[in-house]
């Protein structure tokens, strides 16, 4: 059989999986008191499962990968940090895009029942890059304009604004590293009580 670290695991990697794919068993991976904290949202679970991103264009899907978790267990909780990739196309300026952000997923879970399942999970916002996806296109943005964004997620900042909406400044990324060393401590103190 899978011990804890085996099945916290693939409780993470399901949950990324069912999530891109749109498959509603992304919602038996939470317990229906989780929290989710991403760039387009903060609250209950079911804000995360059905409200969607104004700005995300739907006819392209989105990919992402996934790296080998690193899971910090005591007993019946633990937390897990995720390294991702996510990809995804949209048009800006009438040219074919693909923005490319790496985050790292900061997960909640316990063991509830004698099932792991996830309580909370955070995004971090790392880096992200915009490029064209026809090669010799050529995509024009305007550096000034860059620079009022933050620097882990600027090129996400960009595309949303260019979509008519908005995004917070305020969201947690590796450039505010007490706000992220935070996280790590609040994780730190909630797996000891």
């Amino acid at each position: 059989m899978f011990d804890d670290y085996s099945l916290i695991s693939q409780l993470v990697a399901k949950e990324r999986q069912y999530r891109v794919r749109h498959d509603p068993k992304s919602a038996d991976c939470y317990y229906s008191d989780a929290t989710v904290t991403t760039s387009w949202q903060k609250g209950d679970l079911q804000s995360f499962l059905h409200g969607e991103s104004k700005e995300v264009d739907h006819r392209f899907p989105i990919v992402c990968n996934v790296s080998t978790p690193v899971i910090h267990l005591n007993g019946k909780k633990a937390y897990v940090e995720l390294p991702t990739n996510t990809r995804m196309r949209m048009v800006v300026h009438d040219i074919l895009v693909e923005i490319e952000s790496f985050r790292r997923l900061i997960y909640r879970v316990e063991k509830r029942h004698d099932n792991w399942k996830i309580s909370s999970m955070i995004s971090i916002n790392e880096s992200d890059n915009l490029r064209p996806v026809i090669p010799g296109q050529v995509l024009k943005v305007d550096p000034k304009r860059l620079s009022k964004y933050r620097m882990s997620y600027q090129f996400l900042s960009y595309v949303w604004e260019e979509a008519g909406g908005q995004i917070s400044h305020d969201l947690l990324g590796i450039d505010r590293p007490k706000e992220v060393e935070r996280i790590y401590q609040d994780a730190e103190k909630w797996l000891k009580k």
